[in-house]
């Protein structure tokens, strides 16, 4: 849909492009502890191993329904319910993103083993709703640590929604899926093409695809990663971050830079679906300082903000051993989200790290 035919209205809701033609609307948005998956074991354990995917084509038509949990985070759990066709529709999904970063010149994402895709998608399904933000208040980030994901993540969502019932067999959910590809690659001038950058990154190397659809609507996930290092856990213990793990490629390290966010609280879905602080492109939270190598003959600081020197920087060849205290933050900021980037010197973030202190 090229919003420009004459059977298209469009409306400006806080930044986000609202389309609506022949009862069509699709809308687009920029940039745990236990994981209870409720899915065909085949499919993930293909995920997990990197297996190739072979679909079903028995799922391209008939009736087929989908039954989404309650995705809540509670008590260190998630339920993250995949789509009886999930295999066919991810795999398709994906093959679009690689498509469009082939004819950029750019090389392939592989699917993500992180279920933050797929749980923020049934989120917005079950509850009615469509933002980067969830009903508990969390942005991707958080969600993307909590469910164990330990790169660095940006997100695209877009959804696609029919006045009456449309989708029926999984045929017409990849229409639906192409579609909102194509608007968020070709047709995304009015987001600063903070979509197509983001699906078009160089350094992107995996993809978390969320899916989840019922009769009207079909929500789509991209939560993009760059997953370069191979964390060891714990990562974090006491006030101590250890960022200690192989590198699949060389880095030069500039520096870890530390965000701040309240902490999260929940939000009503009226709120997240009408509310200007919820609609549109989300931040990192407030740059509050950040971690240097060893303070020994030459010093760096961050003017105006907290400095902490790590007790432990070593960078050498694909290895990473870089040790220091959150306490320094914690002590100023107090409770909160304190979200952690390991910045490349190119400006590149390896790690998106949410760390929650009460």
């Amino acid at each position: 849909m090229s919003g420009a035919d004459s059977s298209t209205d469009e409306s400006e809701r806080g930044g986000m492009k609202r389309i609506v033609a022949l009862g069509v609307i699709i809308l687009l948005l920029m940039a745990a502890g236990n994981v209870i998956v409720n899915g065909p074991p085949d499919w993930l354990a293909n995920i997990l191993s990197g297996l190739p995917w072979v679909g079903n084509p028995s799922q391209e038509g008939g009736n087929f329904t989908f039954t989404v949990y309650d995705p809540t985070f509670r008590g260190g759990s998630v339920n993250v319910t995949y789509p009886p066709d999930y295999q066919s529709l991810a795999a398709y999904a994906l093959s679009l993103i690689n498509q469009d970063r082939s004819t950029a010149g750019l090389t392939s994402v592989t699917l993500s083993p992180v279920p933050s895709g797929q749980q923020h998608a049934n989120s917005m399904l079950y509850f009615g709703y469509f933002s980067h933000w969830d009903t508990e208040g969390l942005k991707p980030y958080m969600r993307y640590t909590l469910l164990k994901g330990t790169g660095a993540v940006e997100e695209n969502v877009a959804w696609a929604y029919y006045s009456a019932p449309h989708f029926f067999t999984g045929a017409q959910v990849k229409d639906a899926l192409k579609d909102l590809e194509w608007q968020m690659v070709y047709n995304d001038s009015e987001h600063d093409n903070g979509h197509r950058d983001n699906i078009l990154d160089p350094l992107h190397n995996r993809v978390s695809i969320g899916i989840a659809y019922d009769r009207q609507n079909v929500y789509l996930v991209q939560d993009f990663e760059n997953f370069y290092v191979n964390l060891s856990l714990p990562i974090v213990s006491g006030n101590e971050v250890k960022l200690v793990g192989d590198m699949s490629r060389i880095f030069k390290m500039d520096a870890v830079y530390v965000f701040f966010d309240a902490t999260p609280s929940s939000v009503p879905t009226s709120a997240l679906n009408d509310d200007p602080a919820y609609l549109g492109p989300y931040g990192p939270g407030s740059f509050i300082g950040g971690v240097t190598e060893p303070c020994t003959f030459s010093c760096r600081y961050f003017p105006g903000y907290v400095t902490v020197h790590a007790t432990n920087w070593q960078v050498v060849g694909m290895r990473l051993n870089i040790t220091f205290s959150l306490s320094p933050f914690v002590q100023k900021y107090g409770a909160g989200v304190y979200t952690i980037y390991l910045r490349t010197q190119d400006g590149k973030d390896l790690t998106s790290l949410s760390v929650w202190v009460s």
